[in-house]
């Protein structure tokens, strides 16, 4: 996860070096493009593994289980256990001798697993991630004497690369492509613009930037290149943009961006009520006019929807609810998956409720009556962009969350668990054009989370934008970047005409409570002062507390220990009807 991703420059330069490092399946086509992932980096001195950063450093080959022979299933993520790799490889197993060996993440350092499958004679170690997306890999105890690649991916694309070794031979790249053969170029996903929206929605102008960062990574200049983007609607291409790059010697980049030399026009069909709906599909092509040595990422793909119903990150389906492939986290105590929001013309919209996805393992843990909580915030923070110096000296994006608006929903049954979900807002509300929203979902249990939609990347649009698509809260930090993506949250914002609703004006206040979890006594923050009444009821809508309170300077303090262990709803209300509404936990 990433707390911000820094704009990108209008110079050539605007990705990091590090972009050039690749973890790209080759084959099959099913499994061919790019991966998210993390690297063993030696340059953090935990690790002996080759730099990636030193142009021509790859590794090139088919994968092969690391089988170690111990027998079960693990209880908690159900892979084998023996291919955690903790022991002392068995190639009569599965020979991962001359082969990139992969395996899952398990109950052992990475580099202790890392370690047995180089001596199992591997040329390079795939770790597929147990929960979510890729993490950062620390090299523990055994890092320094690991020196072969060591890359990590997530969980999803882990099943989909699992899913197609069961059919024949997989080979996967891993490392820099700067150098290796002659005649090369490509691009990135997560370098490249795509539509700010999945699901978009007819009531505001779904025009967008078009644009992408090209590479040769061959060694031969390149004089030819031509980089198309096009746009096929529901009726047919409704974009064709040529971009004829200049010369490009080995190493060199070409930002195509608005404001750069070069740059696409952006894609706008006239304004609001122009886009026909329907599912779109954007495409950035790159051709040099003779073979491309290694072509997998020549050409980008991305979809959204035009629809009149719904506003989401995600793709929707043919129902409108958004689509999910992955299910990141990594919260001890508390979880929120948030959606932004904030747009020129937003008071075209009424929302009247939204969409999304929850998930757990129901093998490990029902899904039926665990407690989510869905909070509405106004983000009045003062900060320009994320590239607002002083927020980021301190990660202090997040001081001025005004909640306003709350919902809490009980899954029927285990069933649910990767289903899309509809609450209905209890006050529909008219948002206010150019404020900050935020649209998160909660949870108080580490086992249960929510769905992405892991097929689109808004890193590129981020870089641009310097604008949060997708924040997370995890246990007691903000997180302005999501996860990897940033990612496209499963969370599809019901929309109406304002007009047909009766619109209530917003009667809550921004409050909290801290410090949270509390063992007995915890201030109560509210934007009020003077005397109010204070409810406290358990999950089940019981009243735990009930007691009158007086706000001065904002704060009043109230002991809890005698409440049980668990999450409780904190409901404040002023004499002037005003009311404030939060959760805190009782350890």
């Amino acid at each position: 996860m990433k707390k911000t991703l820094l704009t990108l420059a209008i110079a050539a330069s605007a990705f990091a070096a590090n972009s050039q490092v690749a973890c790209t399946g080759v084959s099959p086509s099913n499994i061919s493009g790019d991966y998210a992932f993390e690297w063993a980096d030696p340059g953090g001195n935990d690790w002996a593994t080759p730099d990636f950063l030193t142009p021509g450093q790859f590794v090139q080959d088919t994968l092969a289980w690391a089988e170690d022979g111990t027998p079960g299933n693990s209880a908690t993520y159900g892979h084998p256990i023996s291919q955690e790799a903790c022991n002392a490889l068995d190639n009569n197993i599965s020979d991962v001798s001359g082969k990139i060996a992969i395996l899952y993440r398990g109950e052992c350092e990475f580099g202790e697993k890392a370690l047995n499958a180089e001596n199992a004679g591997a040329v390079a170690v795939i770790i597929i991630n147990h929960t979510g997306d890729p993490v950062g890999m620390g090299g523990g105890a055994q890092g320094l004497n690991v020196t072969i690649p060591v890359v990590m991916i997530g969980e999803q694309d882990g099943a989909d690369v699992a899913a197609a070794m069961q059919n024949g031979p997989v080979v996967f790249f891993l490392g820099n492509k700067i150098g290796i053969v002659g005649d090369d170029v490509g691009a990135k996903s997560s370098e490249a613009l795509i539509s700010p929206w999945g699901g978009a929605n007819t009531r505001l102008d779904n025009g967008f930037d078009i644009g992408l960062q090209v590479y040769n990574y061959g060694s031969n200049p390149q004089s030819n290149l031509t980089v198309t983007a096009t746009i096929d609607g529901p009726s047919g291409q409704v974009y064709n943009q040529v971009i004829n790059a200049p010369m490009m010697n080995t190493g060199d980049t070409l930002a195509i961006f608005e404001g750069n030399t070069y740059s696409f026009p952006p894609f706008d069909l006239g304004g609001v009520g122009n886009y026909p709906t329907g599912t779109y599909t954007l495409t950035y092509n790159l051709d040099i006019g003779i073979m491309d040595s290694s072509d997998f990422d020549n050409v980008l793909t991305s979809t959204f929807t035009i629809n009149d119903d719904v506003l989401s990150l995600s793709n929707i389906d043919g129902n409108n609810d958004p689509v999910s492939s992955t299910y990141p986290s990594n919260s001890t105590t508390e979880y929120q998956s948030c959606t932004f929001f904030e747009h020129p013309n937003a008071s075209a919209l009424g929302l009247v409720g939204l969409s999304f996805v929850p998930y757990t393992d129901i093998a490990v843990t029902p899904l039926a009556g665990e407690e989510i909580f869905i909070n509405i915030y106004e983000w009045n923070d003062t900060w320009t962009d994320l590239t607002d110096p002083g927020p980021q000296a301190n990660n202090d994006w997040f001081t001025m969350l005004n909640q306003i608006g709350y919902e809490t929903y009980y899954p029927a049954s285990d069933s649910e668990a990767g289903n899309a979900q509809y609450v209905p807002f209890s006050t529909p509300f008219v948002p206010s054009d150019n404020q900050r929203y935020l649209f998160c979902l909660q949870s108080f249990n580490p086992e249960v989370g929510f769905g992405y939609d892991g097929s689109l990347n808004y890193d590129g649009n981020q870089g641009i934008t310097a604008m949060p698509v997708s924040p997370v809260f995890v246990d007691d930090t903000w997180f302005t970047g999501g996860w990897v993506g940033p990612s496209a949250t499963s969370v599809a914002l019901h929309i109406v005409d304002p007009a047909t609703i009766g619109i209530d004006e917003i009667t809550t206040l921004e409050g909290k409570a801290f410090p949270n979890p509390a063992n007995d006594i915890v201030t109560i923050a509210v934007n009020a002062s003077g005397n109010a009444h204070l409810t406290v009821t358990d999950v089940a809508g019981k009243i735990a507390m009930n007691e009158n309170i007086t706000l001065e300077g904002g704060n009043t303090q109230v002991n809890i220990d005698a409440l049980e262990t668990g999450v409780y709803i904190f409901n404040v209300e002023l004499e002037n009807g005003l009311s404030s509404q939060f959760n805190v936990v009782k350890k």
